[in-house]
């Protein structure tokens, strides 16, 4: 029969085990970030650049680099995001700064050579959002 300090023990070697083993799997898959006070992104081109825009929020996806620039539209108390995801793995950027704000960036590291999507959401999670098709490498 274990003792109650023998089962705090046991307890206290299996639970950070157990986080340790759920972070390390989804740590690569997603991350999310409160981006930095920035300048405007480089002008959309579609081929190392893209942008897209809904009511309240427009976000801009770099290539070279793997920026992701934020920025609130619309003067409503609620912040806005940009998501770039792929198949398996996304990366958040949060802009809380206000319409009046400007430009937030992030920088992120994603997998090369990859199809995927670039999210403007007004209000994180509930509110407006439009997307748009990225390529997470320059053209060869």
């Amino acid at each position: 029969m274990m003792t109650k300090s023998r089962k705090l023990t046991a307890a206290a070697l299996v639970v950070p085990a157990t986080v340790a083993l759920v972070v390390a799997g989804t740590a690569s898959a997603a991350s999310a970030t409160t981006g930095s006070p920035s300048g405007a992104p480089p002008a959309a081109d579609n081929a190392n650049v893209w942008c897209v825009s809904t009511t309240g929020a427009k976000a801009c996806f770099a290539a070279y680099g793997d920026y992701v620039w934020v920025k609130d539209t619309k003067a409503n108390g609620e912040s806005a995001a940009g998501t770039i995801q792929g198949h398996n793995w996304a990366r958040q950027c949060f802009n809380d700064r206000g319409a009046a704000g400007g430009w937030v960036k992030c920088d992120f590291d994603v997998p090369e050579y990859e199809s995927g999507l670039l999210w403007a959401v007004n209000n994180p999670f509930i509110g407006s959002q439009a997307s748009t098709a990225i390529y997470t490498s320059n053209p060869i």
